[in-house]
């Protein structure tokens, strides 16, 4: 499990947006999660899955398709929450 970054905000496609970790992917595409990679909470419960990804290589943002079954406070309850990738 790595650390994916830390949630902005949801959209009003309900999708969560997030901003990854600084400087953390720069080095190599490889550590680059993958699309359809399962995203997980701080209690290890997943969230979503990898949608799209977007911005700049060395710091980018990702989309993320939440599972069925949250609601929009479900999801508000995730901004400024630090997230992570199976």
């Amino acid at each position: 499990m790595k650390r994916l970054g830390k949630v902005l905000h949801i959209s009003k496609q309900e999708e969560i947006i997030i901003r990854g970790d600084e400087r953390k992917y720069s080095g190599s595409m490889k550590e680059m999660p993958k699309m359809n990679s399962f995203v997980l909470d701080k209690s290890i419960k997943r969230i979503g899955k990898v949608a799209g990804i977007f911005g700049p290589v060395d710091w980018p943002f990702f989309i993320i398709k939440p599972n069925k079954g949250f609601t929009d406070s479900d999801l508000q309850k995730l901004v400024n929450e630090r997230v992570y990738v199976q």
